[in-house]
């Protein structure tokens, strides 16, 4: 059998196997990704930003700083009433619109 006729007739075969080695080379270089992305040390940052407390507050689940109760109701109601505004105007120009082109 001539091996020109055999190369040809297996071209399916050897798609199949250059996809496999596609695959592989690609999750070869992954890996070398990760190893070239890897933190070998860090220096801590002698800047304090004064943000570390409010971390270590954080993880170890204690407040940092007492809120009362007045000043959390009071600052969260003054964060939704812009929001409130904001999703609220749309559909009432809508209706105002409406009522206008009615009268």
């Amino acid at each position: 059998m001539d091996p020109t006729v055999e190369i040809f007739g297996r071209h399916k075969e050897a798609r199949i196997m250059y996809e496999k080695l596609k695959a592989a080379r690609h999750f070869a270089f992954s890996f070398q990704a990760v190893a070239m992305m890897k933190v070998k040390s860090t220096t801590i940052s002698p800047i304090n930003l004064g943000y570390e407390n409010y971390f270590e507050a954080f993880v170890e689940d204690k407040a940092n700083h007492p809120l009362k109760d007045a000043e959390v109701e009071e600052s969260s109601l003054n964060q939704v009433i812009p929001y409130v505004v904001f999703l609220a105007s749309p559909p009432l120009m809508v209706l105002l619109i409406a009522l206008q082109k009615r009268i």
